[in-house]
């Protein structure tokens, strides 16, 4: 059912998506609540404002001692060609791991929840690198099962995947399930739905972009369009995987949905005797819905895996510029999303240059030969070379 939504109402939305205040954020948030109207089909909606309400509220409650709307003290600046979340319970080995696998030198200790604040650290994998971000492990909430901390909330929101550790060690399926039911009441899931609507907002394209996967028989591209532009959304990418419904899309606008991160399970501490109880059932169990990794950070069992494990999930390319009349392509790829066209990518390089677009010339698997002309609509496989011609 639509929200039907008064035009105040959804220059409210975009008002509290953009403010950066958290006060005022919290106040256009309220204000979006009292104009949803109040029947069946919004309850959902409801239920999502209220829960912004309550994590805008208990953030502002912990930066009370710092300036209203600056910075959280556990932003990370995305560094890499993508961001990767490590989560999971305390004293899994999730310190012990980044310092295996990275350049960084988180403090690891034989007590519980040593790690207070997110700690970064650079993933080497072949020509490029990804961003691993220790996140402090949940606390046991008054029921016994894991509450995360609103702070963390945005980091896992924005971060293009996780990979959630666990202690084989410790009973490891209850501690996933514990872990999953956590990020499913911040509406993360890490399940890949069978449908599902992603709208990037952009500036200066001056256009509303439209990418499905199949072919659409519930919505028309003309309605879609008409339905972001009623938001005020002029300017953006709208990726469609499978056949979706206005409703879907309305959600998405407003935020409306359980939100898909690619995940790679880690079962870690395997060197040690008691892991050999589980490791066998916990792999064969969690496989069956997600990619599995057995680690030890002591031996370095299975760590070599983690870089290409993480690209495969992520559903990834790597794509190599080459300028026209060179005859090597550049050493370091754009890594986009699996779909991406070359207009996209011509974008994502500088807006200037998709605007001035002529045309491209295609290397690699998807062009028929070597240099094949190619329009802006070519959709881009992994390893390939584009050279992009403009005016």
């Amino acid at each position: 059912m639509p929200a039907n939504l008064s035009p105040e109402a959804k220059a409210k939305w975009n008002e509290a998506l953009a403010e950066k205040n958290l006060r005022k954020k919290l106040r256009a948030f309220q204000e979006f609540l009292s104009m949803i109207p109040k029947h069946k089909g919004n309850e959902r909606l409801r239920a999502q404002i209220n829960t912004n309400i309550a994590t805008l509220k208990e953030e502002i409650v912990s930066q009370s001692g710092r300036r209203s709307g600056g910075r959280s003290s556990w932003s990370i600046e995305p560094e890499g060609a993508v961001q990767v979340m490590i989560f999971g319970p305390t004293n899994a080995g999730r310190s012990s791991l980044l310092r295996a696998l990275t350049n960084a030198q988180p403090t690891i200790g034989d007590y519980e929840f040593t790690t207070q604040r997110p700690v970064p650290g650079m993933l080497p994998y072949e020509d490029f690198q990804i961003q691993l971000v220790e996140l402090p492990a949940p606390r046991l909430s008054q029921d016994d099962d894991y509450a995360i901390q609103p702070e963390a909330i945005d980091l896992v929101r924005t971060s293009d995947g996780l990979l959630l550790v666990m202690d084989l060690t410790s009973d490891p399926i209850k501690q996933y399930h514990a872990i999953t039911r956590a990020l499913g009441q911040i509406r993360i899931s890490i399940q890949k739905p069978s449908s599902r609507v992603d709208i990037v907002r952009e500036k200066g394209s001056g256009e509303i972009r439209i990418a499905a996967s199949v072919a659409q028989t519930s919505a028309h591209t003309s309605e879609i369009k008409e339905l972001l532009q009623s938001y005020g959304i002029k300017n953006a990418l709208v990726r469609i995987y499978g056949d979706v419904t206005l409703d879907d899309v309305e959600d998405a606008i407003l935020e409306n949905v359980t939100l898909y991160k690619p995940c790679v399970v880690i079962g870690n501490k395997l060197d040690l005797i008691t892991a050999k109880n589980t490791c066998a059932e916990f792999e064969n169990k969690i496989s069956e819905q997600l990619p599995v990794l057995l680690t030890s950070c002591l031996t370095g069992q299975g760590l070599a895996r983690v870089g290409e494990e993480t690209f495969r999930c992520l559903g990834m390319i790597r794509v190599y510029t080459k300028e026209p009349n060179q005859s090597k392509p550049s050493e370091h790829p754009f890594v986009v999303r699996s779909g991406t066209t070359v207009r996209e990518l011509a974008r994502s390089i500088h807006s200037d240059l998709a605007e001035r677009y002529r045309y491209s010339r295609v290397w690699g698997s998807t062009s028929k030969f070597g240099g094949e002309r190619v329009g802006p609509e070519h959709v881009l496989g992994d390893r390939d070379v584009v050279e992009i011609h403009s005016e």
